[in-house]
């Protein structure tokens, strides 16, 4: 498996990415993300990674390098923006691997992303610590949890 940055317009558009990057949205329609994946393309911070598996296209990361914050560690920090893996590759450990390779090929010190319970389970699989914070809204509270990946 490999997991390699992603300058394939027409492809990240496509149905077929779509199909991959749904989890990552909250009730999409394939316009909404055709216009998501264009803001990414029109950020320059952000960067768009695709795994490819014997050949067939397993997962999207979405990254996004921030600035290391003065006082803390030196070197390149970066916010994963949606992760997700091909529905039928899930549990085979290709999301994990993603963050890993991408993590090396980058020369991230740290990662972090913020999750919901659906998710927190695998961020910690994958070597994040994670701390639990309630939002609060006028309808009601929200729990999501801040997760972060040292090198």
């Amino acid at each position: 498996m490999s997991t390699v940055l992603c300058s394939d317009k027409t492809w990240l558009t496509s149905e077929e990415a779509f199909s991959i990057y749904v989890p990552c949205m909250y009730q999409p329609t394939f316009d909404d993300f055709v216009v998501q994946m264009e803001a990414y393309f029109s950020n320059p911070s952000v960067k768009i990674f695709v795994s490819d598996m014997d050949g067939e296209k397993a997962g999207i990361l979405v990254l996004k390098e921030t600035e290391a914050v003065e006082g803390s560690e030196t070197g390149v920090e970066a916010e994963i923006l949606g992760i997700a893996v091909k529905e039928n590759l899930r549990e085979k450990g290709i999301g994990k691997e993603m963050i890993y390779q991408v993590m090396e090929t980058e020369h991230l010190k740290k990662i972090t992303a913020q999750t919901d319970d659906d998710a927190i389970g695998f961020y910690r699989k994958s070597g994040f610590e994670a701390e639990r914070v309630v939002i609060e809204y006028p309808n009601g509270s929200v729990v999501r949890y801040n997760c972060t990946r040292r090198k």
